[in-house]
């Protein structure tokens, strides 16, 4: 029986020292911005002049959690380390599309928008459907070792 104690285990490990909390917390964060900066895109539909402005955050999220898909124990003070992504310092990329669109320089694309919104509710409820497996297996685990 593997108790999450003070020494953790095996099972206290695999389920509370991974990164997939904070790469899921940070994509839903970054949802939060793209939905806001789409939101600005749609109020500004009409502006004479104004660029649509579009966040990149995916290729971000996919090279942070893939630098570390091999786990090293560090034995020895010269073994070279795998250290964790910094999750909180990371800031998504804004692009301002340059492209001319309408006469009066507006090139913002209201059917672009909407799916830029759509896909956004996707991405958060597949978020949200992570997290709550997550728990659902965390919560399984505690009750097993009960």
């Amino acid at each position: 029986m593997l108790l999450i104690s003070g020494d953790m285990g095996i099972i206290g490990r695999l389920l509370f020292s991974d990164n997939a909390p904070k790469v899921v917390r940070k994509a839903v964060d970054f949802n939060a911005e793209k939905v806001a900066l789409t939101a600005a895109n749609i109020a500004n539909a009409e502006t004479p002049g104004y660029k649509s402005s579009h966040l990149k955050f995916e290729s971000m999220l996919q090279n942070a959690t893939s630098r570390n898909k091999l786990k090293m124990k560090t034995t020895n003070s010269k073994h070279f380390s795998m250290q964790s992504p910094n999750f909180k310092s990371m800031r998504p990329d804004i692009e301002i599309d340059s492209s001319r669109g309408r006469i009066d320089g507006n090139n913002v694309n209201l059917e672009t928008e909407m799916t830029n919104l759509a896909e956004a509710k996707i991405a958060y409820d597949a978020n949200m459907t992570a997290m709550s497996k997550r728990g659902s297996i965390i919560k399984s685990a505690i009750v097993e070792t009960r």
